[in-house]
């Protein structure tokens, strides 16, 4: 995982127009494509073999996963649509007070003082206030205004690969037939007597596979995001705690003042604590 990212980062810095011509539409085109193969094949296949289409937990299992899809896309353009840019910011705010000066840094790249935490991005090329990292399936940098769309459609991206492989898992559990159908189970068996699978048998053991790898990216994604949630700090400073300000000042300072609300919709208004341009240290109690 450590190489795969900083190959991409040294070719978005390398080639950075092509790179996002490139990677971000098969980046978002996966979460696009997986999200539609799974539900799909989850819905339509699996689950009417596990519980009666016209009953009630039937019913249920389409509100969740219809819920699910919901907060995952919306999550996704959420964060794509909300600009952590430092010019996003008002003009007032884009120039420090005369007590502030000596906190804000220069950027060669803008040629401009920039707010402390805030650094230049080659893709978006422009500064990121709090910047995180550039993330390839949003297509847009994560940083101080929408890091809770990231966070959410991430811990979403988990809920939805992990129900997914479950229902697969439930079916082998329960269905004789269907486990005949996967070389997981069925591997000795198929190398001894060299038994030819079906067409279907291949998809569904293709898409057990890619549900498997559906989980463990996420599951990943969520590894280097906690230990920021939980200690406010950033994706490339995971050692800098001077800006701890405990488990709740720190959750409030990502997810805004409604907190743990917005994990039921993107669409719910959580103000930040602030503008993105201050920020409380810890050993100095003071605001830089």
């Amino acid at each position: 995982m450590c190489f795969m990212m900083t190959g991409c980062k040294y070719i978005a810095n390398a080639y950075p127009k092509r790179f996002a011509m490139t990677v971000h539409p098969a980046a978002i085109g996966l979460v696009l494509v997986g999200t539609v193969l799974f539900l799909s094949l989850d819905m339509f296949y699996i689950m009417p073999k596990i519980y009666d289409p016209d009953g009630l937990f039937f019913k249920i299992a389409w509100l969740i996963s219809l819920f699910i899809v919901y907060n995952l896309l919306g999550n996704m353009i959420a964060c794509h649509r909300t600009s952590s840019a430092v010019t996003s910011l008002p003009k007032d705010r884009q120039i420090p007070s005369p007590e502030e000066e000596h906190l804000w840094h220069f950027c060669d790249q803008c040629q401009m003082l920039v707010p402390p935490r805030s650094w230049h991005c080659n893709l978006c090329k422009c500064c990121i206030l709090r910047r995180d990292h550039h993330c390839i399936f949003t297509a847009t940098c994560i940083g101080h205004n929408n890091y809770r769309y990231f966070f959410w459609f991430t811990m979403y991206m988990l809920i939805g690969s992990l129900l997914s492989l479950a229902t697969h898992i439930h079916l082998l559990v329960i269905n004789e037939e269907m486990r005949r159908q996967y070389a997981i189970i069925h591997f000795t068996h198929l190398i001894l007597f060299f038994k030819p699978m079906s067409f279907k048998s291949i998809v569904l053991n293709i898409c057990f596979v890619l549900n498997i790898y559906a989980c463990i990216l996420p599951l990943i994604m969520l590894g280097y995001q906690i230990p920021t949630l939980y200690l406010n700090t950033t994706f490339y400073t995971p050692k800098d705690l001077s800006y701890n300000q405990g488990l709740r000042g720190n959750f409030m300072a990502f997810m805004g003042k409604r907190g743990l609300c917005t994990f039921i919709s993107p669409s719910i208004r959580s103000p930040l604590p602030h503008d993105g341009t201050q920020w409380q240290t810890k050993q100095l109690s003071s605001t830089v």
